[in-house]
């Protein structure tokens, strides 16, 4: 893991006072920002960020870790599996393809200049994994999934069926049963009050006037670099980038110009900076909410482990 270049404090802001927009030798005047919280927002340049540094939240506490999630799959798939060996059937093991990446690292856009220009606006692949050999294996999982009879993925979904070789199928069908064992629902693990929280916190700051002026900035450092984006969404959505396998040359040098002129504007550390304020009043707002998500989440966490154990 990457640590995170502190750097030095470059702006201190107060949401309901005077606030400083853009970098400290700007010379730019003072202006009122929005007044979503009466603390003081103090924001540090972090050049981390643009190499790869974790990009930590405070809602992150409330949902599984990457590593979890992978656990979470893996045990899902061995405890749906033995279900469906009883019936005297079988369900292949996805091949994992899992992003070099953080959990937030695209929160904010493209920002990690080092995958620029290997993989411009996409998905950096796991470390060796080619953009051909990373299609391969999606197209083998769909197949081989297509390719089974109706009859076993309706057992393995519950679809359908309800009776097979004898024996009843659980609700849910296999991988019903999977999610049962570990606690959940049958329909799996579900994120909607999270994800509603995360986007609100996302869109609030997204739409902050300190990140507005940034984005601002950034648009004008793209203009001289050769690029014409009002905003990063904007630069992401360009349909010249819809593509399957390697990024042009256009790509590359455009989503490197990105990422630098994030890092000149400090797009992503004032957006993050406003962001966190926004989620820790959000956890101070839905205290009994996130009380509870946060309690069945290490619930689920400790019973992936069990389940491990005795595997």
């Amino acid at each position: 893991m990457r640590m995170l270049n502190k750097g030095r404090p470059l702006l201190v802001l107060a949401l309901l006072g005077s606030v400083a927009t853009g970098c400290a030798n700007s010379g730019e005047s003072p202006r009122d920002a929005d007044a979503d919280t009466k603390e003081t927002l103090r924001i540090n340049r972090m050049d981390g960020y643009y190499e790869g540094a974790d990009i930590k939240l405070p809602l992150d506490a409330y949902a599984l870790t990457k590593e979890q999630r992978r656990d979470y799959r893996s045990v899902v798939y061995e405890l749906s599996n033995a279900c469906m060996k009883g019936f005297g059937l079988t369900w292949p093991r996805p091949i994992e393809q899992e992003s070099r990446e953080g959990d937030n690292s695209r929160r904010y856009g493209v920002v990690d200049a080092r995958h620029t220009k290997q993989f411009g606006y996409g998905v950096p692949l796991p470390e060796g994994v080619t953009h051909a050999e990373a299609l391969k294996v999606g197209r083998q999982n769909t197949e081989r999934t297509r390719a089974l009879p109706q009859k076993t993925r309706d057992v393995y979904t519950g679809e359908r069926v309800r009776n097979h070789a004898g024996k009843r199928v659980p609700k849910g069908g296999c991988r019903g049963e999977a999610y049962g064992i570990l606690g959940l629902p049958p329909q799996g693990m579900t994120s909607t009050t999270l994800d509603a929280l995360l986007y609100e916190s996302w869109d609030r700051a997204r739409n902050h006037r300190i990140v507005l002026d940034a984005v601002v900035q950034w648009s004008a450092c793209m203009s001289e670099a050769g690029h014409t984006y009002k905003t990063p969404e904007d630069a992401v959505a360009d349909s010249a980038w819809q593509r399957q396998g390697d990024p042009s040359r256009a790509e590359s040098a455009t989503s490197t110009a990105d990422v630098r002129c994030k890092r000149d504007a400090m797009l992503v550390e004032k957006w993050h900076a406003i962001e966190v304020k926004n989620q820790e009043r959000l956890i101070r707002e839905k205290a009994d909410v996130l009380k509870e998500l946060g309690s069945q989440v290490k619930a689920l966490a400790k019973r992936i482990e069990q389940v491990r154990a005795e595997g």
